[in-house]
């Protein structure tokens, strides 16, 4: 791949965070500038029923996987934008094994809840969306969201400010000397990650 006069390997970027983080903003972007498909959670789910259960949610994750592999083994780096809650992070990693790309997650969050609410809120207010997530739904994931050890991802704090945070993740994907611990060798089968 070429970014301007640099070479690149294939590379799997997976964007990761619970709703409301602003992990898409910085997938859009950067997506948009490395002109790299953007597979996102949102464009797979569709209509979310009023209470999701573990199979819908798994069934969603492996069709936004099986998307991702499709681009991998074309040869395509990709950027994916979706929660990653779980062991749906060790099957990206094993994807981007498979396919000798680099893997590259990003964890997105704010460290202030009170300012995380409130980004919640308004969002939802604005959307008036039924599938776009509360803060009440998005409490009950965080109880299910598995701590991303630390030098196993790039962390992003959303109180910083978008340019600093972009800027930080450009540098990341496009540095040839990034180097990090790889996820912890969990069993994991596929299509059943939040279990």
């Amino acid at each position: 791949m070429d970014f301007g006069a640099i070479k690149m390997q294939t590379t799997l970027v997976i964007f990761s965070g619970l709703p409301g983080t602003g992990k898409s903003t910085l997938a859009n972007n950067l997506a948009r500038e490395l002109r790299w498909p953007l597979l996102r959670i949102d464009d797979v789910v569709g209509e979310v029923p009023e209470n999701p259960n573990v199979a819908f949610l798994d069934s969603k994750v492996a069709i936004l996987l099986g998307l991702t592999e499709t681009q991998l083994k074309l040869g395509l780096s990709v950027i994916v934008d979706s929660v990653f809650m779980n062991m749906d992070r060790n099957h990206a990693q094993e994807l981007a094994h498979k396919y000798q790309a680099r893997f590259l997650p990003i964890f997105v969050f704010v460290s202030d809840e009170n300012v995380w609410k409130e980004r919640v809120t308004n969002r939802a207010k604005e959307l008036n969306d039924k599938d776009v997530a509360t803060w009440d739904r998005i409490q009950h994931q965080r109880g299910h969201f598995r701590k991303w050890e630390p030098d196993t991802a790039l962390f992003i704090d959303s109180l910083n400010p978008i340019e600093e945070n972009y800027a930080d993740v450009r540098n990341f994907v496009i540095s040839e000397a990034i180097t990090l611990h790889p996820l912890a060798d969990i069993p994991w089968v596929k299509g059943r990650y939040h279990a």
